[in-house]
């Protein structure tokens, strides 16, 4: 019982869910900026970004079990299902849980808030249940700017908008730093595990740049969010405190440094890292902006 828990803790990534905290409590905190806040609202967008997220987790490991992309001579991320720990058709089935339940989240939030919030939870239901499973979006290159765009700019406009009721430009810019960022994660994942991908016969953004073109686009989704946001700042289209993210400037160098240096495995643990405390930072930014 104790190793069936285990396991299950194990598949369902707990840790990682900071990729889907970030885009939720920037979103809030810019709507704070703007005057319109609710608790109760942070609350169950939060709720309904980490259970979305929970059901792309488990979706993906059964869906790279199934393809091959998870097997004994790879090093998975959740490697329950290549260990017999767990069965595929309940992992499965959970995912399924998971995704209806941060459905109903999203419906709970637009009941509070806007009926047009439903478009939102519709593209994060649909990019979850979809990206290896169905339409498999993942194996077919798409998972770079599928994961930026839905957990970087929709995810943060959907909070902005879950509490002001409102799409703004200044909200779509102040995503774009997350956006690239969290595809930094994936980048940084997709590079170390180019191998076996290849092998399994799937497409991912670092296989089809390839070689130094696949480095330069991860370097590129480091640096990109510190130039979005001083010529954000100096525009005025987002306040001065929003510079404070460049503390996180060296992490990304150093992220940046090791993936020229051909370091692999590192990536995406460093790359997760930075983007929780460019996040948080930016977070912060916009409080003390207020």
């Amino acid at each position: 019982m104790r190793g069936r828990l285990t396991a299950w803790l194990g598949v369902l990534r707990l840790w990682s869910l900071t990729a889907s905290t970030v885009p939720v409590t920037v979103g809030a905190a810019f709507a704070a900026y703007d005057g319109r806040f609710s608790w109760r609202i942070l609350a169950l967008t939060l709720l309904s970004g980490w259970l979305l997220q929970t059901a792309t987790n488990l979706l993906n490991t059964y869906g790279d079990f199934l393809s091959g992309v998870d097997s004994a001579d790879s090093l998975p991320t959740a490697p329950q299902l290549v260990t017999g720990l767990l069965q595929p058709r309940a992992v499965f089935r959970a995912g399924l849980l998971a995704l209806l339940l941060g459905a109903g989240f999203g419906l709970a939030v637009a009941a509070l808030s806007d009926a047009r919030l439903l478009l939102f939870a519709a593209a994060g239901v649909a990019g979850a249940g979809f990206y290896t499973t169905g339409l498999r979006f993942k194996y077919a290159g798409l998972g770079l700017p599928l994961v930026a765009l839905l957990m970087g700019v929709l995810m943060v406009m959907a909070s902005y908008f879950a509490q002001t009721c409102s799409v703004t430009w200044p909200g779509f810019a102040v995503s774009l730093p997350v956006a690239c960022l969290v595809g930094a994660i994936l980048h940084g994942n997709d590079l170390r595990d180019a191998g076996t991908d290849r092998s399994a016969g799937i497409k991912t953004a670092s296989l089809l740049l390839g070689g130094r073109q696949a480095q330069a686009l991860f370097v590129a989704l480091h640096l990109a969010p510190y130039l979005v946001l001083a010529a954000c700042a100096a525009a005025r289209v987002l306040p001065a405190w929003t510079l404070l993210p460049f503390l996180a400037l060296p992490l990304s160098l150093g992220a940046a440094r090791a993936c020229l240096r051909g370091e692999r495995r590192s990536l995406e643990a460093r790359s997760a890292g930075i983007h929780f405390a460019f996040g948080a930072l930016l977070t912060l930014g916009l409080i003390l902006a207020r």
